[in-house]
């Protein structure tokens, strides 16, 4: 049986006379719910889902911060070592997690039913994401696990599971919720598998190395730049673009991480590349959630067909 596909079944037969242990929230001070920590945007969204009113999620990331690169303050990593649960994606996913110390009875690695399904990133792919900041690196393992919508129904149930086990008074509820987001993440990915068909004709150049588990879920060939939505299109950039056509006959659409510049937009089109644009939703989003983004994701697919 795929472990993946196996996690909601196996979450359904948790017995429900789960011996119950005193609450964490319990023993800190004043809290009238459990603080539920997570390192993402989509896993705070899951947990939302499925905890409902009966915790808090501390997602306190800046909004112009990319959460895998992003460097917390002492402060505010006392904040997330406090939290009863400590919701982590894996796959080498915010890097200061490797840096810091955190209880691991309240830690919860979402990606584990499907670890040894992790890609690696050969060689050193580095930049920054604007002027002054320090370089990271995206070699290593792919971390962009939830663009696999099957891959983000088990990091869900990963954190039902635990739920469940920590606050068995919730697991009805939670249970409930957890079928109710995987439906709607089943419909994104039948939806997403329609949309991009399309895509299947030709390789797709990617202005950033993050789609590598959407590719693999939908059959595509993704080619990775280093760029950024509203970076300078540079003669080395182009030079870039250009060597990537050359080594990939065919290329007819190039994939974007954010709105860009229209002007970006333009040169492409001269170039003979449509441009379209796919959020990781990495952090939380200006408007709507996840659900909308990833719809609105499937919705620019599909406008490519017209």
């Amino acid at each position: 049986m795929n472990p993946v596909t196996s996690l909601p079944l196996l979450l359904l037969l948790l017995p429900s006379c789960v011996e119950e242990s005193p609450s964490p929230a319990a023993s800190n001070g004043d809290r009238d719910r459990p603080v539920l920590a997570a390192v993402n945007y989509p896993l705070a969204y899951f947990a939302e889902r499925l905890a409902g009113d009966f915790a808090t999620i501390h997602f306190e990331i800046p909004p112009n911060e990319d959460p895998a690169f992003w460097n917390p303050s002492d402060k505010q990593v006392t904040a997330i070592q406090e939290a009863d649960l400590i919701l982590l994606n894996g796959a080498g996913y915010a890097k200061w997690t490797s840096s810091r110390t955190l209880p691991f009875e309240s830690t919860v690695v979402t990606s584990s039913a499907f670890e040894n399904k992790l890609i690696r990133i050969e060689g050193d792919l580095r930049h920054s994401h604007k002027p002054g900041e320090k370089e990271h690196s995206h070699a290593g393992t792919a971390f962009t696990t939830w663009l696999d919508f099957k891959q983000a129904s088990a990091q869900a149930s990963e954190i039902a599971r635990a739920l469940a086990e920590q606050y068995p008074t919730h697991r009805a509820t939670v249970l409930r919720n957890l079928a109710d987001l995987q439906r709607d993440l089943e419909k994104l990915d039948l939806h997403m598998f329609a949309a991009t068909e399309l895509l299947k004709e030709a390789p797709v150049i990617a202005s950033h190395p993050i789609y590598h588990y959407w590719a693999r879920a939908h059959g595509l060939e993704v080619h990775a730049l280093l760029w950024e939505p509203e970076m300078e299109l540079t003669q080395d950039a182009l030079a870039d673009l250009e060597e990537l056509q050359d080594q990939h006959p065919g290329v007819k659409y190039f994939l974007w991480e954010g709105e860009p510049n229209p002007g970006h937009v333009a040169v492409l089109a001269d170039l003979g590349l449509t441009s379209f644009v796919l959020s990781p939703c990495a952090n939380r989003p200006e408007n709507g959630d996840f659900l909308t983004v990833m719809q609105a994701n499937i919705a620019s697919l599909k406008s490519l067909g017209k």
